[in-house]
C-alpha cells in the first residue's frame, strides 16, 4: 500500500523504490484510512433515518518486504504507520431511500527505516455516502450504493507520506448484506476507484478493482466473529510514459472481533495479513475501532 537484483538493472530498482514513496497510500488496510474506503463487516448496514455514528480508528500497519511484478525487490524497508482517523455518518431520508453522508479524517505518523525518513501530519479529506435500495433490518438484508471523493488537501504530499498523495481520487462501491441464519451473515463488496493525475509528478494511475467478502459468525445479539477475504487488482503507475508501479493482484487476509459492550459503544479489534503481493508493501498490522451511536 523483493524484486531479485539479477532481475532488474540498478536505475530500474531506484527508480521503483523512488516510486514507492508515491503509492504509499495503498498501504492502509481500513475502512477510511484513506481514498480506497475498505468497508468493515457491517458496514453496509442501512440504519434509521436519524441515526449518527461517531467513529474513531487506530491502525498500526507494518511492511519489511516490497514486490514488484511478484519478485521480491525490498527485503528491510522497516515501514511503520501510526494513523488515527476519525468519521462522522448520519442516516437521512432521500425520498423513499436511507442515504449516509459522511465525512474521514487521517492523521498519523509514518517512519521508513530503510531511507531514515520521519513525516507525520494530517491525511487526504474523504467525503461521500451511501444510498441504500434495500434496509431491511428485520430479514437482515440490505444493498447500498457508495460514492467517495478523496481531496488532496493532506499535509507532506511530496514526501511520501501514506496518508497523502496528492491527487483527486473517486472511489465507487456496491455493497450486499445477507443474513444466512441466526448465526451467520455474509457481506459481498465490488469496488472500483479512479484516480486523478499526481498534482506534482503528474504520473498517472490506473483504476483500482477491488472484491471483500466478510463471513459473520454472531456469537450473540451483541457480539461477532468475522473472517475477511479482500483482492485487488491494477492501479498501475506510469511518469511519462516509464512504468514506476505494475498492477495489483493482491490478497489480504483479515480476521475481526466487535461488540456492543451497550446499547451506544462498540469495541472492535482487527488482525490485517497481506497473504499475496504482485505489487507493492506486504503489510501486516492491528487494528481497533470505537463506534458511538445516537
Amino acid at each position: 500500500m523483493t524484486m531479485p537484483q539479477s532481475s532488474f538493472g540498478r536505475p530500474r530498482a531506484c527508480l521503483r523504490l523512488a516510486a514507492l514513496t508515491l503509492t504509499l497510500t495503498g498501504l492502509m488496510a481500513a475502512t477510511a484510512a484513506h481514498a480506497d474506503v475498505r468497508p468493515d463487516p457491517g458496514d453496509y448496514t442501512g440504519l434509521p433515518a436519524g441515526t449518527n455514528l461517531l467513529l474513531a480508528y487506530a491502525q498500526f500497519p507494518r511492511a519489511d518486504k516490497v514486490y514488484a511484478n511478484g519478485n521480491t525487490v525490498v527485503n528491510n524497508l522497516d515501514l511503520s504507520i501510526n494513523a488515527g482517523i476519525l468519521r462522522y455518518v448520519h442516516f437521512m431520508k432521500l425520498g423513499d431511500y436511507i442515504i449516509d453522508p459522511q465525512i474521514i479524517l487521517p492523521f498519523g505518523s509514518q517512519k521508513i527505516g530503510l531511507s531514515d525518513s520521519k513525516t507525520s501530519g494530517i491525511g487526504d479529506l474523504i467525503f461521500g455516502g451511501t444510498l441504500w435500495t434495500i434496509a431491511d433490518l428485520a430479514r437482515g438484508e440490505h444493498l447500498g450504493w457508495s460514492v467517495f471523493f478523496t481531496a488532496p488537501t493532506g499535509g507532506d504530499k511530496n514526501q511520501g507520506f501514506a496518508l497523502s498523495n496528492n491527487r483527486w481520487a473517486t472511489d465507487l462501491q456496491v455493497g450486499y448484506i445477507r443474513k444466512l441464519s441466526n448465526n451467520w451473515t455474509i457481506d459481498l463488496i465490488g469496488e472500483t476507484e479512479f484516480y486523478q493525475d499526481q498534482r506534482d509528478t503528474k504520473s498517472q494511475k490506473d483504476p483500482l478493482l477491488q472484491a471483500h467478502g466478510h463471513l459473520r459468525y454472531h456469537l450473540s445479539d451483541a457480539t461477532y466473529l468475522a473472517a475477511t477475504y479482500r483482492h485487488a487488482w491494477g492501479a498501475k503507475e506510469t511518469l511519462n510514459g516509464a512504468e514506476i508501479a505494475g498492477a495489483k493482484n493482491n490478497g489480504t487476509a483479515m480476521l475481526t472481533w466487535a461488540s456492543f459492550v451497550d446499547k451506544q459503544w462498540q469495541v472492535q479489534l482487527q488482525y490485517v495479513r497481506d497473504l499475496k503481493v504482485e505489487e507493492g508493501p506486504k503489510v501486516s498490522g492491528l487494528q481497533a475501532r470505537l463506534l458511538y451511536v445516537y
